[in-house]
């Protein structure tokens, strides 16, 4: 049984907390993405060949709305649906590109404003300390020089 059919299961008021749309939303999304699939599919004949995903389309547009609406870890994602972390970041990654390409928006923050409507994101990422490159000498004390 495939994510999509046990998150079907749930409650609307459920799988509209869990996922961040509501059935007739993820509907919409899903016909708009299984067309944009197909163009994208027969824009070069080369992407039929290899093999073909283990998930459905709507397994997969499902791991990327819960993933943008949690933002858990992609390995946490994958596991919930049964495949490896990098697998889950292609998959992610490529129904993200057809999202933008068949809602004609611009990048990914446009894209979560659109699906999840107005919230507050904090990010809370580890960021380099900016250290001074011009007059560096001010802030440098040159106890640490190393010399041979």
């Amino acid at each position: 049984m495939s994510q999509f059919e046990i998150y079907k299961q749930k409650p609307p008021l459920i799988f509209t907390r869990l996922v961040g749309v509501n059935y007739g939303t993820f509907g919409i999304l899903l016909n708009k993405i299984e067309s944009e699939f197909t163009k994208y599919m027969s824009e070069k004949p080369k992407r039929k060949c290899g093999l073909k995903s283990t998930l459905s389309l709507a397994d997969q547009l499902l791991l990327s709305l819960i993933y943008m609406r949690n933002y858990e870890t992609l390995l946490k994602v994958g596991s919930d649906f049964g495949i490896s972390e990098s697998y889950a970041q292609k998959r992610y990654s490529f129904i993200k590109m057809l999202l933008l390409r068949c809602l004609d928006l611009p990048d990914e923050q446009s894209l979560k404003d659109a699906i999840s409507g107005n919230q507050v994101a904090v990010d809370v990422t580890e960021q380099a300390i900016e250290r001074p490159v011009e007059n560096q000498g001010e802030y440098y004390s040159g106890k640490k020089s190393y010399t041979l």
